[in-house]
């Protein structure tokens, strides 16, 4: 930082407190436990953070809870946690989402003083100030229901005579196509209000958009709540030096986190061999997950022998099973939630192809369907055939052409594994 600091102040978003987990019900009660309470716990970790650097303010920009339907116990406590932030001196600011528009059901209860809520008629301004000195002017609006299409960039007014100018809004920044597109407009819609900084809520991958004029930033969630959320999870803290330079450093407030890891048999020979490299990938999983709790995706893939051996074992019960059975009461466990077996047999596939016998018929027919442009209608009409069709229409209209690729390599896999036996 080339000058002194100024302020700082906390951006997160996306909270979605009482957050229900994937698959929390399956999993050891333990385990769930700490599953449970983790977005909580990851709020808290805000505040410990915002009190700790004593930070000038907080900024939440949108989706503080999962549901319009917000639980009691959530609002309660949020509003416990916000109460120590009041407490440590902290003035917080709220925006509300998607997830949780104004016009959803609301227990209401009331909000210590500090704490500053942006309603959802027209884009309304708070100074964040340090005793009597305006540190910055935020201007912002929640959502007033679920879906808003509108661009509300043009809502905002331009940043006049404001020593320093805070945007706070949820929306989808550039048309991002894995989040729905609420409140959208682009950068260039951001720029054109000459703020300074914009806290954005509604991506959940932790991005700076913009490192300047203006300082564009979404803080992602502060806890992943399933494997599409994977590896570290937070907010920032940003420092403004006396010359207005914007300085967002990321913070990791997550207490579990997922990981995804897929293991190639080709160079495993045994079943020792595997079970070290996979205690192995646990540990290391362990080492990156640096003291919090880790919740692990296993895939098993690749060619070789190990392929037959496999596909005769209960995986839950022989392999994943032992793997859990010393993380429990473990704080920083490495918890395996899932196996799913995607080897195949050591076949040179394209060699064998080449084979004029039955085998060979099949590997060709599988390889003409996957290359033609029409794959997916050519697999439907297969699967037509069939007396079960009638009860798989409808979710196969959900599948995507790569889901269709899936299931024909998961076919060739067992038709080759049933013609070759253990030559597979």
């Amino acid at each position: 930082m080339g000058s002194s600091l100024w302020f700082k102040f906390v951006h997160c978003a996306d909270l979605h407190l009482d957050s229900p987990f994937e698959g929390l019900n399956a999993l050891e009660p333990e385990i769930a436990r700490v599953l449970r309470r983790a977005t909580f716990q990851a709020f808290e970790n805000i505040i410990d953070l915002a009190i700790r650097e004593q930070a000038d303010f907080l900024i939440v920009a949108g989706d503080i809870y999962d549901s319009a339907n917000r639980s009691l116990y959530a609002q309660i406590r949020f509003r416990e946690a916000l109460r120590r932030a009041a407490e440590a001196g902290l003035q917080c600011f709220l925006a509300h989402g998607n997830h949780d528009p104004l016009s959803g059901w609301d227990a209401q209860l009331s909000l210590p003083g500090a704490v500053y809520r942006f309603g959802g008629k027209e884009v309304e301004c708070y100074a964040a100030r340090r005793g009597p000195e305006v540190l910055a002017h935020l201007y912002g609006i929640s959502y007033p229901v679920r879906e808003v299409k509108e661009n509300l960039i043009p809502r905002f007014p331009e940043k006049g005579d404001s020593p320093f100018a805070i945007g706070v809004l949820h929306s989808n920044v550039g048309g991002d196509p894995h989040h729905d597109n609420y409140a959208p407009c682009s950068l260039g819609d951001l720029q054109s209000r000459r703020l300074n900084y914009w806290a954005l809520g509604h991506i959940h991958q932790a991005r700076i958009l913009r490192e300047t004029d203006p300082c564009v930033v979404y803080p992602g969630t502060p806890q992943g709540r399933s494997a599409r959320e994977p590896e570290a999870r937070g907010c920032f803290l940003v420092r403004v030096d006396q010359a207005g330079g914007v300085h967002p450093e990321f913070i990791a407030t997550d207490v579990v986190r997922w990981y995804g890891e897929e293991v190639d048999i080709g160079d495993l020979p045994t079943l020792d061999a595997l079970l070290d490299e996979l205690l192995r990938r646990k540990e290391d999983i362990r080492r990156k997950a640096a003291g919090r709790g880790a919740i692990w995706r296993l895939s098993l893939r690749g060619r070789g022998g190990l392929h037959a051996r496999l596909r005769k074992l209960d995986l839950e019960r022989e392999l994943a099973q032992p793997l859990r059975e010393e993380e429990l009461g473990r704080p920083e466990f490495v918890w395996l939630e899932s196996v799913r077996l995607g080897t195949r047999p050591p076949v040179d596939l394209a060699q064998r192809r080449r084979v004029q016998d039955f085998v060979g018929d099949v590997l060709r027919a599988a390889e003409a369907i996957r290359n033609a442009e029409n794959c997916r209608d050519l697999l439907e009409e297969v699967i037509s055939r069939r007396p079960e069709y009638r009860l798989l229409a409808a979710g196969l209209e959900t599948l995507t052409r790569e889901d269709w690729l899936g299931i024909l390599d998961e076919a060739e896999t067992r038709v080759l594994d049933l013609l070759l036996g253990e030559e597979g």
